[in-house]
């Protein structure tokens, strides 16, 4: 079986030929990216950046390399997204780990904290000393009786999740392969 037809066996109730394996295929089977680099170094694997997709919880890419170790079944799509160089810029991890964040998202120090603000002032989310993790701190929709349609579209670059400078790809894949 191939990993698709893996999945989809797995999906349908059928039994494949063993039990996908899913590493970052989704935020909920993400790794951490200082978990990520202890995993990489582990492995013996030197080359290649931490990226840090999901920067409140410290999301990393999971790189073909690991994903390949591993014998992973299924990749995030999320992917397609920021794909060129200028949407990365230099961050450090608590543990002092070098790593790339979304160009769009700023952390600014303030004490031994990290603040990241809106364009509008707005704080957005923290991460308190000793921490691994940020806190979001803005919930524009709580609280609110006003036409939720409206607020989504006026509060929507609010949520970190929702910026990107450019429109999605489609990945094209081959025997199982993203290229």
């Amino acid at each position: 079986m191939n990993s698709r037809e893996r999945v989809m066996a797995a999906v349908n109730h059928r039994e494949p030929d063993h039990v996908p394996i899913d590493l970052g295929g989704h935020r909920s089977s993400g790794i951490m990216a200082i978990a990520y680099n202890k995993l990489k170094r582990h492995l013996g694997i030197e080359t290649g950046d931490i990226y840090v997709y999901d920067f409140v919880q410290q999301l990393a890419i999971i790189e073909p390399q690991v994903l390949d170790r591993f014998g992973v079944d299924v990749i995030e799509m999320g992917r397609g997204f920021a794909l060129q160089p200028e949407d990365w810029h230099d961050w450090t991890l608590p543990d002092g780990t070098p790593c790339k964040i979304p160009a769009h998202i700023h952390p600014v120090r303030m004490g031994n904290d990290w603040h990241v603000y809106h364009e509008d002032g707005t704080l957005v989310t923290i991460q308190k000393e000793g921490c691994l993790y940020f806190e979001q701190t803005c919930f524009p929709l709580a609280d609110s009786d006003d036409d939720w349609e409206h607020l989504i579209q006026t509060h929507l670059s609010q949520f970190l999740y929702s910026e990107t400078k450019r429109r999605p790809v489609i990945i094209p894949v081959i025997n199982d392969i993203p290229l």
